[in-house]
């Protein structure tokens, strides 16, 4: 049986260097760590060449997506010498995002002294990315409430034409919110349709969880767009809930490189009032969509509730 110390060095470095998953070695003696090795599996894995990674600190990858919470953790274990596995928002040459699963392994010499650093990276962008083979249910004839799915309901309007009678009758508060996915269209381009499919849903069901009450009505509209019908909610209450929603849709972390976020985010835009007789549903909805294209045309990520 051979050892370990037995197998050439030639063939230990050939078989590094081969390895599908990225190896990088840093140096531990220096400040930032800079690379002294990459195999060729990370420069497949960026798009970098090892000549214009060598001496630079892997923060490279990072760009100037630096506020990712995980990179404190792997600060924290590199400032004190442990092993740490973490997934990351990293960025190829050609600027686009991937998650990369860094499991990073502390080497000292025979004093005991931390020398090293050994990093493996695997892009798990697939793995993050909702898995594009769920099973697709019909949103022509789902029920959005109880159940947290969004569908394309045939009596929304009726819904909504319901809620703003009562609403007038007993004067209280009626809010109609749009809620529209940034850049969906180009994301559809890059990642394809069942990607975008998933995604959709995934959103869906977030707003469908995050307005659940009885007085909660939401349905999918014309492709990446949905309706909110709330009622009894103060503007105040309401604005807290819309930006609670915004970080929920963030937090689930559906990758998008062209996004400024590298990740799916939502625009909103809605209308808060207590309704006039006077006032009809068709109303509100231009009113919300107003909001809504005002909201986008500020950026991404945003809303307005007037």
């Amino acid at each position: 049986m051979v050892t370990p110390l037995e197998i050439p060095r030639e063939l230990l470095a050939q078989a590094v260097d081969q390895s599908h998953e990225g190896i990088t070695i840093a140096d531990a003696s220096q400040k930032d760590w800079p690379l002294i090795y990459v195999n060729a599996g990370f420069e497949r894995l960026t798009g970098y060449p090892a000549a214009e990674l060598l001496g630079k600190s892997v923060r490279l990858l990072q760009g100037t997506d630096t506020e990712q919470p995980e990179i404190n953790v792997l600060r924290e274990a590199m400032s004190q010498g442990k092993n740490c596995l973490v997934t990351l928002r990293n960025y190829r040459k050609d600027g686009s995002m991937f998650w990369n699963e860094l499991s990073l392994s502390p080497v000292r010499n025979d004093a005991g002294i931390l020398t090293h650093y050994i990093g493996i990276q695997h892009d798990v962008t697939a793995r993050i990315m909702p898995d594009q083979r769920l099973r697709q249910t019909s949103l022509h004839t789902q029920p959005v409430h109880p159940e947290p799915q969004v569908g394309i309901s045939g009596h929304f309007d009726e819904q909504l034409d319901r809620m703003l009678s009562t609403a007038q009758r007993t004067h209280s508060q009626l809010s109609v919110l749009v809620v529209n996915l940034d850049q969906f269209k180009h994301f559809n381009e890059r990642y394809g349709r069942a990607a975008g499919d998933t995604c959709l849903r995934m959103v869906g069901e977030r707003i469908a969880r995050s307005f659940a009450r009885t007085t909660d009505r939401v349905a999918r509209h014309d492709g990446d767009a949905f309706f909110i019908v709330a009622m009894g909610e103060s503007p105040e209450g309401l604005q807290q809930h819309v930006s609670k929603l915004r970080d929920q849709v963030r937090a689930l972390n559906i990758p998008y490189s062209d996004s400024p976020d590298g990740v799916i985010t939502i625009c909103v835009g809605g209308v808060t009032l207590i309704p006039q007789h006077n006032i009809t549903a068709k109303d509100l909805i231009k009113k919300a969509d107003a909001a809504l294209e005002e909201a986008k045309r500020r950026g991404h990520d945003c809303e307005l509730l007037i």
